[in-house]
């Protein structure tokens, strides 16, 4: 049942009680606002929320001093949150902020275990349990299990952004489909329709040159970029010495390894690690790319490919997990562990023109589909819900 408060009308013999709906108040624990990945996600699905006409009322749950301006309208309250992310101080800070709120939307499985009201949990991918190697220490993988399977169990809804994370949430947690709703990520509308121009001059300042393939991601083992240094390492050598490698993203726990990969190869200026880019360089980076390439393991979605295909770069993206869905016939799919897969894809596509475009224009195309402002209505609607379940 959704909240209503309860109205005396005295104006008509006797008493009559009627039931008039209220403004619900969602609280959103959004302190990963300004990382990467869930910090784009919930970016954009806060952005979206501002520009809807809904009857919500939202507690946004952040750290720093203030909201980001984009978000100073009527609906959104700031509400400071100081405990840091995967640490004991959120379960009870959370869950205290939250108290008051109708529902509390998490956008990462570390949900406030003591919290007791209405919860909607986003569940991205499993990467953490499937690929234990990949973790950076041994505490990793059981906090991973524990608070995943902890996040199930409170949840009202779950919300995931694939089929392929539907499934595997599924089977390696046991959750029933009925629980579970799949919203994709979506790109904002004026993204779509008309990308935005580069910058000037923005490629020359982080020293990449035309033509280059492009990566945009984060730099840990699971996005597989030693292996997609390799391919590029064994393209035919006028079509290497001619091209660049452009590596876009903060420099993670997978740097030191990469670099000295390229060292190795004696890559030289061939490979750029551009580190973390402000939107404006990474517009340049999109727009300029002759190919995108995203040979992960596992991914959730794959948000960069699809920023990608809006600007009409043809993409080279692996053939597991989320990325068939979000690529489709838009792009080259290839196992990610066969660079002999990775390096011919490349290779056609940097030196065939019409594929080139024709992917490119497959792209544009099947990026119309992912709408941010759907995305957010979508949200709304589970938000609903749960609240009535």
């Amino acid at each position: 049942m959704t909240t209503a408060q309860m109205a005396v009308d005295a104006q008509s013999p006797g008493w009559k009680i009627s039931y008039e709906p209220m403004v619900a108040t969602v609280a959103i624990d959004a302190r990963m606002l300004g990382f990467t990945g869930i910090g784009t996600y919930l970016t954009t699905l806060l952005e979206n929320f501002a520009l809807i006409d809904t009857d919500f009322q939202f507690d946004v749950l952040c750290s720093g001093g203030r909201l980001p301006h984009n978000l100073l309208v009527d609906k959104f309250r700031f509400v400071p949150a100081a405990a840091p992310i995967y640490g004991l101080r959120e379960q009870c800070e959370i869950a205290w902020l939250a108290r008051d709120d109708d529902l509390l939307h998490c956008p990462h499985y570390n949900i406030p275990c003591f919290y007791s009201g209405k919860l909607v949990v986003t569940i991205h991918d499993l990467t953490h349990l499937l690929y234990r190697e990949l973790l950076p220490n041994r505490l990793a993988y059981p906090y991973a299990r524990l608070m995943l399977a902890a996040a199930v169990k409170h949840a009202t809804r779950i919300i995931t952004v694939s089929e392929f994370s539907k499934q595997s949430i599924q089977e390696q947690l046991g959750v029933p489909a009925e629980k579970i709703r799949v919203i994709y990520n979506g790109l904002p509308e004026p993204f779509i329709s008309h990308p935005e121009e580069p910058e000037p001059g923005a490629l020359r300042r982080m020293g990449v040159a035309s033509p280059f393939i492009l990566f945009v991601g984060r730099l840990t083992p699971h996005k597989n970029v030693g292996a997609l240094i390799r391919s590029f390492a064994r393209l035919p050598a006028d079509r290497r010495n001619g091209t660049q490698l452009v590596i876009a993203g903060r420099k993670d726990s997978d740097y030191p390894r990469l670099e000295l990969l390229v060292n190795e190869l004696r890559l030289g200026d061939r490979v750029v690690f551009t580190g973390h880019v402000p939107r404006a360089d990474l517009v340049a980076l999109y727009a300029g790319a002759k190919v995108f390439a995203l040979v992960s393991l596992n991914e959730g979605f794959g948000l960069p490919a699809l920023e990608a295909m809006a600007y009409g770069v043809p993409v080279v993206a692996s053939n597991n997990s989320s990325l068939p869905e979000v690529v489709g016939d838009a792009g080259l799919l290839v196992d990610p562990r066969d660079e002999n897969e990775i390096v011919n894809a490349l290779e056609r596509v940097l030196s065939e023109p019409s594929l080139s475009q024709r992917l490119g224009k497959l792209g544009r195309e099947r990026a119309q589909l992912f709408s941010a402002r759907e995305a957010a209505q979508e949200h709304l609607k589970v938000y609903r819900e749960a609240l009535s379940a």
